[in-house]
C-alpha cells in the first residue's frame, strides 16, 4: 500500500550568491535518475529560508533504499529557471531516512564542503503527488 508524506523544508547559513543582495533560494528534490519530484517557492533575498511550499511524495514500502537529492539554488529570473540560477549546494538521502524520522537536518554540499544546512520535516499527508 502506497504511503503519503509531505516534506517542509528550511535552510540556515546558505551561501550568498548574490553581489548585490543575498541569495533567493528555491529548493528542489530529485531522484537518483535525475527525475524532479516537487519543489518549493523562490524566497527573495534570505540565506535562512523557511520555504511554504510542501514537497509531496507517494511511496511504496519496497522503495524504502530510493535516494533522493535536494539541490538548493539562488534563482535570478522570474521564471524560476534552475537551468539559469546558481547552485548552491545539495544533500543526499535515502526516502527510508526520511520516513524514519518526523525531523531531518543534514549539510548541504557545495564544491567539496558543507555550505549550510537543511532541515526537513515529515508529516502524513491524504493527499500527494505520485513522481
Amino acid at each position: 500500500m502506497a504511503q503519503k508524506v509531505q516534506l517542509t523544508i528550511s535552510c540556515t547559513g546558505l551561501r550568498d550568491a548574490d553581489f548585490v543582495s543575498k541569495s533567493d533560494p528555491l529548493c528542489t528534490v530529485f531522484d537518483d535518475y535525475n527525475n524532479e519530484l516537487g519543489r518549493t517557492e523562490c524566497i527573495d533575498n534570505e540565506l535562512n529560508p523557511i520555504f511554504k511550499d510542501k514537497i509531496k511524495l507517494e511511496y511504496d514500502a519496497y522503495e524504502d533504499q530510493k535516494v533522493l537529492i535536494f539541490k538548493v539554488y539562488d534563482i535570478d529570473d522570474y521564471n524560476n529557471d534552475i537551468s539559469k540560477a546558481d547552485f548552491l549546494g545539495e544533500m543526499h538521502c535515502t526516502l527510508e531516512e526520511l520516513v524514519d524520522c518526523t525531523n531531518f537536518s543534514k549539510p548541504l554540499r557545495y564544491e567539496g564542503a558543507d555550505f549550510g544546512k537543511i532541515f526537513i520535516k515529515k508529516e502524513k499527508s491524504t493527499t500527494a503527488t505520485l513522481r
